[in-house]
């Protein structure tokens, strides 16, 4: 369950049991996590330098294949 998710069911949780104070607490939790910029994984910043790795080694065989 993703900390928006949670949030929101806990912020729900709350307005149902009476716990208003509470609730407002957890709605403004979960609208600060919708307003804020999803986290980038570490995976994808990975799979970006192996693209470039990548990328680089196609051009330096290509490079080389040409004559220069």
């Amino acid at each position: 369950m993703t900390r928006t998710m949670h949030a929101w069911r806990k912020a729900n949780a709350y307005v149902r049991s009476g716990q208003h104070a509470k609730a407002i607490y957890w709605l403004s939790r979960t609208q600060a996590l919708l307003d804020s910029e999803p986290k980038r994984s570490m995976r994808a910043d990975a799979i970006e330098a192996s693209y470039m790795l990548g990328g680089l080694a196609v051009l330096i065989v290509i490079w080389f294949a040409s004559g220069v």
